[in-house]
């Protein structure tokens, strides 16, 4: 059994009824699992509404989406134990980056000008590839370790998440079945702009760099010999974290920005050198 994961607000509660009927006609019996609580983070709305959920396998859902028959079916195969089931949007070219998990086709920007039917025939050959991120994936209950909703409000609680998954050592994997997103109809809404900003700080703060090819998470030191302006020592520390695993030794008087650079860049460069060194 498979529950249908939904949490939201009071923002846009057109998209919120509008998936509630899409879902309902095409599957009447599914789960579904809708978390509306605006005291409290989206993050946190998404683990409430899991906890709820019936079925042994859930899929998380944005409200701004619309799902067509056949998605449950190719997601309830593709979901397994130990694996991370990303399933593939469908976006209007909004944010033209493309990637494993995204296609862009022009079916409207929102309900008003949505073309039902030409989501309708659009079809993906049946597939399951590496990738998978941001929170439109499905999992086994059991597997959910929850979105660290106390240190994100929004934005970047999905790499947090991820990360956690892929440091578990969960298998990461992107499925045909898709759904038509409109984007951001919830989120990027208000000043979200500074919500976005302090989720990368916190993130920074959290793991000691925001973003890595190699998902390897080290405890980094910071020691600062001689006098360091007060603002250039706050922001270096916000990528030290107290361990001992990597130290860092830095003349407080003759600190640079290539210095900073590489500092912002630590875990890559530490293991780009482990790895030269392994080979000689």
């Amino acid at each position: 059994m498979i529950s249908l994961i939904i949490p939201t607000n009071k923002t846009n509660t057109e998209y919120t009824i509008n998936i509630l009927n899409n879902i309902k006609e095409i599957y009447p019996d599914v789960d579904v699992v809708i978390e509306e609580n605006n005291s409290i983070t989206l993050g946190l709305n998404y683990n409430n509404a899991v906890a709820k959920a019936k079925g042994e396998k859930i899929i998380l859902l944005h409200n701004d989406m619309v799902i067509k028959p056949g998605f449950l079916e190719t997601m309830d195969k593709h979901i397994q134990k130990g694996r991370i089931t990303t399933y593939t949007r469908i976006e209007p070219p909004i944010y033209p980056d493309i990637y494993a998990g995204k296609i862009i086709l022009d079916c409207g920007n929102d309900l008003k000008t949505f073309n039902n039917q030409k989501f309708l025939d659009f079809n993906i050959e049946e597939s399951l590839v590496d990738g998978g991120s941001q929170l439109f994936f499905g999992c086994m209950k059991e597997d959910y370790i929850g979105i660290d909703g106390n240190t994100f409000k929004m934005f970047c609680e999905d790499d947090d998440l991820h990360l956690r998954y892929k440091l578990a050592g969960f298998e990461h994997k992107v499925s045909s079945a898709h759904v038509y997103h409109f984007v951001s109809k919830t989120s990027r809404v208000g000043d979200y702009q500074s919500i976005e900003q302090e989720s990368n700080f916190n993130f920074v703060k959290k793991w000691g760099f925001r973003k890595s090819t190699y998902n390897v998470v080290y405890n980094k030191k910071l020691i600062i010999h001689g006098d360091m302006d007060t603002n250039i020592k706050q922001s270096l520390g916000l990528w030290f974290n107290d361990g001992e695993d990597v130290i860092v030794e830095i003349d407080g008087k003759t600190i640079t920005q290539q210095d900073y650079n590489y500092i912002q860049q630590l875990n890559e460069n530490v293991i780009e050198l482990e790895k030269l060194t392994a080979t000689k």
